[in-house]
């Protein structure tokens, strides 16, 4: 049998090339947009004449001035037949490509601008706001409006782009939501806000217990999915069962053409990409590129299945300018998997974020540190199943083997810790926690607590009337343990004065009675109510007997 000679061998990261370009992700939805060209220009005078002079024929044009205009330019509006208002001021955009809705403040009035420039039932399909302070200050503006302020460089490139938005167009819907999951609130009260605080589009908005997500508001940047601390939000295009099987094949290529000690690279799909294609052959051979929709959307769930998988080290390479939210997410998720690899005795550093032109030369890492067992779970599409795997394999290499690690505010891993004294078991705790982390005794008077279920939500925090819960950042390595239910107060029961009926804990009656035996509706037999069960209670507010059994 013939057999190709060495030179024709694919290289360990060519061999990694071609399953990674060979896997098909799972399809996703589609969001689809509509442009007519129908284009609103928001500025003064100087600023619109700059751009109505060389406008692109196949836009629409209208204007909102926030000054009064020459009558020159006012005639040369007229004579292309360019409607405008004037002496506007106060301007509200919302809305997307297709889709925008425009408000402003015109003679002292508030006005719907689309109602005044359009035909019925048509709204704005684009915004070039020339105003010094945009009235979308959003990090990822929506897709459609363009604000470059007074650089011309940049109004020509938006001129160029918005001529482009005409016609249909369609993206992957990229995230999927799971309200059952969300820890958001609960009895009107509110917990975990990760990802309102993350998305850069302002497409996530609060609604009640649960977010909204607006697909069409939504680009994809995945900082939402990877804040998450229940994995109610995930990325969708690729799953993360995708992107991890996607990466078990990529290794397994890898260590097949022979290559060892493989550090993960992994960049977006815009400036990183080009920054690789440039580069690429200057990479060290052990260097693995991993390509991303955005740099964003993959978090400690990844980059720890990674470790587990065989990675020595996982590099992040931001090229290009990352917007706050984006930088914000990435070093704190950075962060909490850095306190969990330090915690089970692991180098610093095995994960970290590297800016393209920096170098990627790190320390070496040491030989204990690459000398692991490669995990072979499966991909999950569960996010704390994944960093549970992942964790658990990585404890099990390592001959330190503590208990915990303590973790840094935020962390979506700890326990919750009860004061005793101040606790009444008024259960309000049980009642709003969404990940059933804590639970009552049933027919017993007690509190349990399971910590792997736990996100540090803070709901039950909120909800205590007693102020006697706190959160306590960590994570507990052993798994076993961190399933087990753990009693956090148990209490005696109090049982009715008049017919022996437990119905209430001893301390929260006790409680109960302090605070009111000195208000003037609870005096006498009436602060001796409060010592009965709801029966008795009623019988004794109606004159009827009471008796003991």
């Amino acid at each position: 049998m013939f057999e190709a000679p060495d030179s024709y061998r694919p290289s360990p990261r060519q061999a990694t090339k071609q399953v990674a370009s060979a896997y098909e992700v799972e399809p996703t939805g589609l969001v689809s947009y509509r442009s007519n060209g129908c284009l609103l220009i928001i500025g003064d005078a100087d600023a619109v004449v700059s751009v109505t002079e060389c406008l692109p024929a196949t836009l629409r044009g209208f204007v909102l001035f926030t000054d009064s205009p020459p009558d020159t330019l006012a005639e040369l509006l007229k004579s292309r037949e360019i409607a405008y208002l004037e002496l506007c001021s106060d301007t509200n955009v919302e809305g997307h490509l297709g889709a925008f809705r425009v408000e402003a403040r015109c003679g002292g009035i508030r006005i719907n601008v689309g109602a005044v420039l359009l035909p019925p039932n048509t709204a704005f399909d684009l915004i070039l706001d020339l105003q010094d302070s945009p009235s979308i200050g959003l990090p990822v503006p929506p897709i459609g409006y363009f604000a470059p302020g007074g650089d011309s460089i940049k109004r020509k490139q938006a001129l160029d782009a918005l001529a482009e938005l005409l016609g249909e167009f369609d993206k992957p819907k990229f995230f999927e939501y799971r309200p059952e999951l969300c820890a958001h609130g609960a009895s009107r009260i509110e917990g975990c806000r990760a990802c309102l605080d993350a998305c850069g589009t302002g497409a996530i908005e609060s609604r009640g217990d649960r977010v909204a997500v607006d697909p069409y508001r939504c680009q994809g940047c995945g900082e939402c999915a990877t804040v998450c601390p229940s994995g109610a939000m995930n990325y969708a295009y690729p799953r993360r069962k995708d992107s991890l099987k996607r990466l078990r094949l990529m290794l397994e290529a890898f260590f097949g053409a022979g290559g060892s000690q493989p550090e993960l690279l992994l960049h977006d799909s815009n400036e990183g990409a080009a920054w690789i294609n440039e580069h690429e052959t200057e990479l060290p051979k052990h260097i693995l590129p991993y390509e991303l929709e955005a740099l964003g959307s993959c978090g400690m769930d990844f980059w720890l299945a990674a470790l587990a998988y065989g990675v020595g080290r996982v590099t992040l390479l931001t090229a290009g300018k990352l917007t706050e939210p984006t930088r914000q997410v990435l070093v704190a998720q950075v962060g909490y998997a850095g306190e969990i690899l330090s915690g089970m005795g692991y180098p610093r550093g095995l994960i970290r974020l590297v800016r393209a032109g920096n170098s990627l030369t790190a320390p070496e890492l040491p030989s204990a540190a690459l000398r692991r067992a490669h995990a072979r779970f499966a991909a999950d599409d569960d996010k704390r199943t994944v960093i549970r795997l992942a964790v658990e394999h990585l404890y099990r290499q390592t001959p330190w083997q503590p208990e915990s690690v303590v973790l840094s505010a935020g962390a979506p891993f700890g326990e919750v810790r009860v004061d005793k004294e101040k606790c009444t078991l008024c259960l309000a705790c049980v009642s709003v926690c969404p990940e059933r982390a804590l639970a009552d005794g049933r027919d017993q008077p007690q509190l349990k607590f399971i910590e792997a279920n736990c996100v540090q939500c803070r709901l039950c925090e909120k909800a205590c009337p007693e102020d006697a819960m706190a959160l306590a950042p960590r994570y507990l390595f052993d798994a076993q343990q961190s399933r087990q239910i753990r009693l956090l107060k148990e209490e005696a029961v109090f049982r009715c004065v008049e017919c022996d009926k437990p119905f209430a804990t001893a301390a929260m009656i006790k409680t109960i009675t302090e605070r009111l035996q000195n208000h003037p509706m609870f005096q006498g037999d009436n602060l001796r109510r409060l010592l009965m069960c709801e029966e008795c209670r009623v019988k004794a507010h109606l004159g009827q007997p009471l008796q003991k059994p």
